[in-house]
């Protein structure tokens, strides 16, 4: 969905929308920063290549399953310099991605939210700035991904339309059909918003802001993970549950870096606020979808 300067996005807003429904789908806005593939901005990370791992810490393993690939490594300071992402990230270090991603069992096992037993398959890492490292190499059998450096790009990120909080900022508009016929979901303001975006045939590579689902909303599928098989359906819990998960980064799908997730899909990290502010890295959960 759409990343663009405030500027511009809240001029949108004010001309297509109502004063009442402009203030609340402004209200819904949240900062964030797109990753791209480095030009002539500093890096502010990578995909793939080999992580920076503390001296005495093993490459990630799930047990019975075997080593976690190395996705993204991202420096934090560099981060902060490159834009407010709307998270409350360390002030220094590393965060590292890692995910058991099939390619050593032929998908035969994947990581679900509604399924507890694979949260091992997922890792998020923070390495402390003062903490000795080594490059670490790849075990046995797993090739590391190409190395693609990222920059940073600043911007509001816009929710897309069926988002948990989008429908309860307009939860008078109960009705399914005056929903998608409602202002905020009409083609003039759809086709305005798409022409801000400069990368709009991709959902991108993310820090912050608002998920960019390749079907449904995310944190729809982290409520239930974490609710369980009993939350389905028109459960009030699922809308407050996922609104306490906030996105801490997503991984499109990527050439540059062989990275392919099931047919062109997009992989997640979602987080609790307070976790994250904590330092609980180990608390982000991680989903997946594609087309």
């Amino acid at each position: 969905m759409t990343h663009a300067p405030a500027e511009a996005l809240h001029d949108l807003a004010h001309r297509l929308l109502s004063p009442d429904d402009a203030a609340r789908w402004i209200a819904l806005l949240r900062p964030g920063l797109r990753l791209a593939h480095a030009g002539d901005g500093a890096a502010v990370g990578r995909l793939g290549g080999l992580p920076d791992l503390r001296l005495d810490m093993p490459w990630p393993h799930w047990e019975g399953h075997g080593p976690l690939s190395h996705l993204m490594s991202l420096d934090c300071a560099a981060l902060t310099a490159a834009g407010d992402s709307g998270l409350t990230l360390p002030a220094s270090g590393t965060l590292l991605f890692f995910l058991f991603d099939g390619r050593l069992d032929d998908d035969d096992c994947m990581v679900y939210p509604s399924d507890p037993e694979t949260r091992p398959g997922s890792r998020v890492l923070h390495v402390p700035a003062d903490t000795p490292t080594r490059r670490h190499p790849a075990p046995a059998g797993l090739d590391p991904y190409p190395e693609v450096a990222l920059t940073g790009q600043p911007g509001l990120s816009v929710p897309t339309s069926d988002a948990p909080n989008v429908r309860a900022a307009f939860g008078e508009v109960g009705d399914s059909l005056a929903w998608r016929r409602h202002p905020v979901n009409a083609r003039p303001f759809d086709s305005a918003l798409r022409a801000l975006d400069t990368h709009p045939s991709r959902s991108g590579h993310r820090l912050g802001g608002h998920p960019v689902p390749v079907q449904e909303p995310v944190e729809w599928e982290i409520a239930r993970g974490v609710l369980g098989p009993d939350a389905a359906g028109q459960d009030s819990r699922l809308d407050d549950e996922a609104a306490a998960w906030v996105l801490l980064a997503q991984i499109d799908t990527d050439g540059a870096a062989e990275m392919m997730w099931g047919d062109a899909g997009t992989v997640y990290w979602l987080i609790r606020p307070d976790d994250l502010a904590a330092g609980r890295f180990e608390e982000a959960v991680f989903t997946w979808q594609c087309c």
